[in-house]
């Protein structure tokens, strides 16, 4: 995937344009300052998407290690909405 490097003082600068590129492209920016990386700016619809992603892996971990612990250890699917969801948060 193509990445676009902009630095802080860039953005600041050029923060429609660098948004209408983004939109335009769909290259994330990786956002610099003193030289070290410090955010990742992309498409909201693309942020969206990695997130569904991830909740999606941490499920059939979820499931993996479930199947694979004995059944008195094993929870409710209830129980672990609330797990889940105090993940999320904290």
């Amino acid at each position: 995937m193509p990445t676009r490097i902009v630095t802080v003082s860039e953005l600041k600068i050029k923060m429609s344009a660098l948004m209408t590129e983004l939109e335009k492209r769909g290259v994330p920016l990786y956002i610099t300052q003193h030289g070290k990386p410090k955010a990742v700016l992309a498409r909201y619809d693309e942020y969206e998407a990695i997130l569904k992603k991830l909740e999606d892996l941490e499920d059939l971990l979820a499931m993996k290690d479930s199947l694979s612990a004995p059944e008195e250890e094993s929870i409710t699917l209830e129980d672990y909405a609330h797990q889940r969801a105090a993940r999320v948060r904290g």
